[in-house]
């Protein structure tokens, strides 16, 4: 399966320029990691916009520069993957619902709450009629999104997918996120620095990342997925093993993977997951990480997705990604290893085209 177009909207200031990964980079000093994006009427009607949420808003923009990068005006399907949906219109809802004692409401906020909804816009901007399906599936939900899109293209050649992941911040979320210790207890973190913090917990974020893709190879293509897989529960033990494994059904090793994309997020608890990997089976490997440019949320795996694809494009690692001083002469595999607080594991293994 061949990724023929690509954008993501998040807290850094993405580019889609085909010299550049970053247009620029954001720094921070909070916990939280707002979208950096306001030119929302470029691709929205100003009348349609007043009922979207931020979410939709992100989905919707996001997927149209997809679409706009690959040359593709009407996809054939669109496949995304959230983990909460619109949060903030769910919050607003409930409030509503206890307001009113349980008595009779505006359907509004119901309607743009479902997790659906963001796919269904999207839809409804481009009147396309095709299979439309989210995932709501956790910190996997982006690949749940993107193996659906990878077991169509195996069966269908001439068609193209639509796939994405989005979620948002919400001020509940957020209350609830600290309590249970998701979040660092620093109220003030340097999101440059996130991985000095050693404490448990990491900052959040909120984006989305979408791409188009096809089985058939385009002029636009950024990369070639080769294979997906996820794993709820995995020991610390079986990681490496897994992984062996993994490569080797599709006929690679661990010496050809030329890049390695690690979702560490700065939480002491569980970034053993990737530190197992950086002293072990890929200590000679370029190491690259990403949340502490777009903080963690269930679908921060898809920005991940997309800083690989734009790696291979260019055949270059941004200094603020590297974990290692790995350098190697051609990126032409690139694997990307993610897990949330020791569940929902998933790998892919991207090539160049």
């Amino acid at each position: 399966m061949f990724v023929n177009g690509i954008s993501s909207l998040n807290a850094q200031a993405i580019s889609l320029k085909e010299d550049a990964v970053f247009e620029e980079i954001q720094t921070y000093n909070t916990r939280n990691l707002k979208l950096y994006f306001s030119d929302f009427k470029t691709y929205i009607k100003p009348s349609a916009m007043r009922r979207m949420s931020s979410s939709i808003k992100m989905g919707v923009v996001a997927a149209l520069q997809a679409l706009e990068n690959a040359k593709i005006e009407q996809p054939d399907a669109i496949i995304t993957g959230t983990g909460m949906g619109c949060k903030t219109d769910s919050d607003v809802f409930l409030e509503e619902l206890l307001a009113s004692n349980e008595g009779l409401l505006s359907p509004t906020k119901f309607i743009q709450s479902t997790h659906n909804t963001v796919a269904g816009q999207i839809a409804l901007q481009l009147q396309c009629k095709a299979y439309n399906m989210t995932y709501v599936q956790g910190s996997a939900s982006f690949e749940s999104a993107l193996l659906d899109t990878f077991l169509q293209a195996a069966t269908a050649k001439n068609k193209n997918y639509l796939v994405g992941g989005v979620d948002e911040i919400s001020t509940y979320t957020s209350d609830l996120h600290v309590l249970d210790a998701q979040l660092k207890e620093e109220p003030e973190v340097h999101n440059l620095q996130l991985l000095a913090y050693k404490s448990p917990g990491s900052i959040q974020g909120e984006g989305a990342s979408f791409f188009v893709t096809s089985a058939q190879k385009s002029d636009s293509c950024y990369a070639s997925v080769k294979d997906i897989q996820l794993y709820n529960q995995l020991k610390e033990e079986e990681l490496e093993s897994t992984i062996h494994s993994f490569l080797e059904r599709n006929n690679s090793t661990l010496e050809e993977i030329d890049v390695v994309v690690l979702g560490n997020n700065g939480d002491v608890n569980y970034d053993k997951y990737y530190h197992i990997l950086q002293e072990g089976v890929f200590k000679k490997t370029a190491q690259v990480y990403y949340k502490h440019l777009v903080g963690e949320f269930y679908t921060s795996s898809g920005f991940g997705f997309w800083l690989a694809c734009k790696t291979l494009k260019l055949q270059e690692i941004p200094p603020v990604c590297r974990l290692n001083e790995c350098q190697p002469q051609k990126i032409t595999k690139i694997l990307l290893y993610n897990q949330y607080r020791g569940k929902d594991h998933s790998l892919i293994l991207l090539e160049s085209c």
